[in-house]
């Protein structure tokens, strides 16, 4: 059986994609590894057992973006003045907010273009 733990992103400034989740999205940084060629960043919430990791190459080779992978997801409570917020961090809006079935999604890219998903949820009467 396995349990998922985190999910990984390669990033060209590692201090500055620290800054812009913890800063935006509510993480504190967990953990830390500077080894030959690499340093990671492990991110966690106070909820929940997820792991962010922001990972970086110290070799110097190029860093590219693919599209063949989805959004980050994040439930929010309020889903237009979290997109605000991450645009005010330097993200860059993909979509703005928009309201499905009492449901509110955006999209932003993060600073370096990992696109980010804002999902927030109807209240419960």
């Amino acid at each position: 059986m396995a349990r998922f733990s985190f999910v990984k992103i390669v990033v060209r400034d590692l201090a500055a994609m620290e800054r812009f989740y913890v800063g935006g999205l509510g993480f504190a940084v967990q953990n830390r590894i500077d080894a030959d060629g690499f340093n990671e960043v492990m991110l966690a919430q106070k909820e929940g057992a997820f792991t962010l990791v922001l990972y970086h190459h110290t070799d110097q080779r190029a860093v590219i973006s693919g599209n063949n992978w989805g959004p980050l997801g994040f439930i929010v409570r309020d889903c237009a003045a979290a997109h605000a917020g991450l645009i005010a961090l330097g993200a860059r809006e993909v979509r703005a907010p928009a309201t499905f079935d009492a449901m509110t999604v955006s999209f932003v890219s993060d600073p370096e273009g990992h696109e980010i998903e804002l999902l927030q949820l109807p209240v419960a009467a």
